[in-house]
C-alpha cells in the first residue's frame, strides 16, 4: 500500500529532490466517538487520546508518514437527549489502538529554519488498521470493586444463525483530517490538528443489529445468564424485546482526535532546505 501511494504522488508530478528530511511527531488532545449510541454528533470529544508519527517529506507540499494513535472511546444512553436511546440504557467504553499511513498535503510551502513562511495548514489522509475491544460494567454491588466485563466475549447480539460466533478485534480505517503548524525556531514546531476515523466495523461500542433470542452456549467464567441479559438488554421500562432492532442500522461507527502536536525535523546531511 505504501508503495503505492508513492507511485501515485510520483505519477501526479512530485520530483524527486536531493535533501528530503525526516519528521517526527508527538500529538495529545481528547478523543470522541461517533456511532449506535451517537449518530449525530461529530463534536462529541469526552476522553483523551496520544500519538506519535514519523514522517518522511517527499518536498515542500507533500509527505508520508507512519501514524500511531490511542484512543480511549466512551458513550452512554443516559446521556442522550434522544428519550428513545434513554430507554435503551445501552453504554460502552474502551481504547482504540491504530497504525496507519498517511499522506500530508501543506498548503504553503513547509521550510522550518530557512523558509520566509513559517506556518501552513494542511490536510491528510490515508488508510490504517485498529485494534478495539468494548467494556461496560456489571450491577454495582456494595461494599465490591464494580466489575469490568468485555462485551465481545458476552455476544450481546447472538443470534444461532445470523451471528453466532465474536465479531473480531480488528478492522480496517479511513483516517482523514486537516491541522496547522508553525515552525518555532530551528527544527521544532508546534500545532494543532482534528482528524476523523471511519472504521469499518460497527462494533466499536458492541452495538450493530438486532436484540437477541437466547444466550450463546458458553459465557466467559464466573458470568451467569443473568449477567447476560442485564448486558444485552439493559432496558428498565421492559421496551426492548428479541428480535427488535438494537442499532440504528447504519454499517460504521467512527471515532475521533484533537489535540496539539509537538515536531522535530532532522535534516538530511545538515541541509536546511530542499535543493
Amino acid at each position: 500500500m505504501l508503495s503505492r501511494i508513492v507511485t501515485l504522488l510520483l505519477f501526479f508530478g512530485l520530483s524527486t529532490v536531493s535533501a528530503q528530511e525526516w519528521e517526527f511527531s508527538l500529538l495529545g488532545g481528547t478523543s470522541g466517538y461517533m456511532g449506535d449510541l451517537n449518530p449525530e454528533n461529530p463534536l462529541a470529544f469526552n476522553d483523551w487520546a496520544a500519538g506519535a508519527s514519523i514522517k518522511y517529506n517527499l518536498n515542500h507540499t507533500w509527505g508520508i508518514r507512519g501514524n500511531f494513535a490511542y484512543a480511549n472511546l466512551f458513550a452512554y444512553d443516559g446521556n442522550s437527549k434522544v428519550q428513545q436511546r434513554v430507554e435503551r440504557n445501552l453504554g460502552f467504553f474502551g481504547s482504540v489502538k491504530e497504525a496507519a499511513v498517511l499522506v500530508d498535503f501543506n498548503f504553503f510551502k513547509w521550510l522550518p529554519q530557512r523558509g520566509r513562511i513559517v506556518y501552513t495548514p494542511y490536510i491528510f489522509a490515508g488508510v490504517g488498521g485498529i485494534s478495539f475491544d468494548p467494556k461496560w460494567y456489571l450491577p454495582y454491588i456494595i461494599g465490591e470493586t464494580p466489575r469490568k466485563v468485555k462485551l465481545r466475549d458476552m455476544q450481546t447480539e447472538y443470534h444461532d444463525m445470523d451471528n453466532h460466533v465474536p465479531y473480531p478485534k480488528y478492522a480496517f480505517s479511513i483516517p482523514f483530517g486537516a491541522g496547522f503548524k508553525y515552525n518555532l525556531r530551528g527544527p521544532w514546531s508546534i500545532g494543532m490538528e482534528v482528524g476523523y476515523r471511519l472504521a469499518l466495523t460497527d462494533y466499536l461500542d458492541d452495538v450493530s443489529g438486532n436484540y437477541p433470542t437466547q444466550p450463546p452456549p458458553r459465557l466467559p467464567a464466573q458470568l451467569s445468564v443473568t449477567d447476560w441479559q442485564y448486558l444485552a438488554y439493559r432496558n428498565a421500562a421492559n421496551a426492548a424485546q428479541p428480535v427488535g432492532q438494537r442499532g440504528d442500522g447504519r454499517p460504521y461507527d467512527s471515532y475521533m482526535i484533537a489535540g496539539f502536536t509537538l515536531s522535530y525535523t532532522i535534516f538530511k546531511g545538515g541541509c536546511p532546505e530542499w535543493q
